[in-house]
């Protein structure tokens, strides 16, 4: 590599532009760190600059590891569509840093070729309204904001976002339901002092206090949940399609009852499953699968299911309108597509903290595809 490639005039959008420096930052020798050090010891390299281009290229957040590293450039170099070399990668990920995200993606095309007409994902209406509390007693909330935290763990109070409601005169057996529309969050605790991670779309009914015997709430959506333990009061998890019973214990469920399949994803503890096919005991690390056909249970990188409560969306081998129904459903927007690129396979992991047009302007990118935007309808198209 040149060293008249570089001077002191090199920002870092240059650094994370050049496919040598992120070929180096991802994958260092001796040579390249030696490189490096001699640049920025002569001064021809600002350190400033060197070290914030690192930092977004291999600092804290979600990002992949060797194994997915070389499925990555085996899968591009099989694929059908172009000859991909790695510092094709290598820019596209970088271009996708520049936005602010941290994004890997690998496809291969389908053979078959499908309408140029654009599709929308295939799933209702989106729900883009207020967050929704309605009471035990009948009374109906919206709550403000994209996200909220929600406390039901005090004997006589609600807390909404720090503010208190008195509940005093509630029975134990009386329903509160939270609604959580596209586009929103919320943390909810509840009066044993568990929490919830709710996600979009999802909505959630719990009693006021649980009854001496066992705690029980019912999902429709998709949370992430650390239980209490409790050995003498179960949790009882309620789905449209099964239950799931445990003592304490951290785990994910996605069960939405418009969705064809639904997932248990234990992280820590011993759940037990139960649906109309029979028993599934989960340990840590299991994934319990229900679609119309069948029920498994397999070992999986939780991380892949659980990363959204941390404001990260990590996905491997997903179809491209799976990943845009959930993005669809996080940020509350509409995303078209094309139907020939809806069954692209799709790996990586997205910044959800960053705003939606970001974000998809660096899957666009990344994927070669043509990203546009009307009015607050976005379109994605070769």
């Amino acid at each position: 590599m040149n060293k008249n490639n570089y001077h002191n005039h090199t920002s870092v959008e240059d650094l994370l532009r050049d496919d040598f420096f992120i070929s180096s930052m991802l994958s260092p020798t001796d040579e390249t760190a030696a490189f490096w050090e001699n640049l920025l010891h002569s001064g021809v390299l600002s350190a400033s600059v060197f070290e914030e281009a690192k930092e977004k290229l291999c600092g804290p957040g979600p990002s992949m590891d060797e194994q997915d590293k070389a499925l990555l450039f085996e899968r591009i170099q099989r694929s059908s569509r172009r000859p991909v070399s790695m510092l094709t990668f290598y820019r596209a990920a970088a271009a996708v840093l520049i936005a602010g995200l941290l994004l890997s993606v690998w496809l291969f095309w389908p053979g078959d070729k499908l309408s140029e007409n654009l599709a929308h994902a295939d799933h209702p209406a989106l729900d883009t309204g207020e967050i929704l509390l309605r009471t035990a007693d009948g009374k109906t909330m919206n709550i403000e904001g994209s996200e909220a935290v929600l406390d039901f763990s005090q004997a006589n109070a609600i807390s909404i976002n720090k503010k208190e409601i008195d509940v005093s005169q509630m029975e134990a057996a009386e329903q509160h339901e939270a609604r959580v529309p596209a586009g929103k969050r919320i943390s909810l605790i509840l009066p044993d002092g568990t929490k919830l991670w709710v996600n979009a779309g999802s909505t959630v009914k719990f009693p006021s206090r649980f009854p001496a015997s066992k705690r029980e709430i019912q999902v429709d959506g998709e949370i992430y949940a650390d239980v209490v333990k409790d050995a003498k009061k179960p949790f009882i998890f309620h789905t449209k399609d099964f239950d799931v019973q445990v003592l304490g214990t951290s785990l994910n469920i996605h069960a939405y009852a418009q969705e064809k399949q639904h997932r248990v994803t234990l992280v820590e503890g011993k759940v037990k499953v139960n649906s109309a096919a029979g028993e599934h005991v989960l340990l840590p690390n299991d994934s319990f699968v229900k679609t119309d056909a069948a029920e498994s249970v397999a070992v999986v990188d939780v991380a892949y299911f659980t990363s959204w409560k941390d404001g990260y969306y990590r996905f491997k081998e997903q179809p491209l309108r799976e990943v845009i129904r959930n993005l669809e459903r996080y940020y509350g927007a509409e995303i078209n597509y094309e139907p020939q690129i809806a069954q692209l396979k799709c790996s990586g992991n997205l910044d959800l903290k960053e705003d939606l047009h970001a974000v998809l302007r660096g899957v666009a990118f990344s994927m070669d595809i043509q990203l546009k935007k009307d009015n607050n309808t976005y379109n994605l198209q070769q």
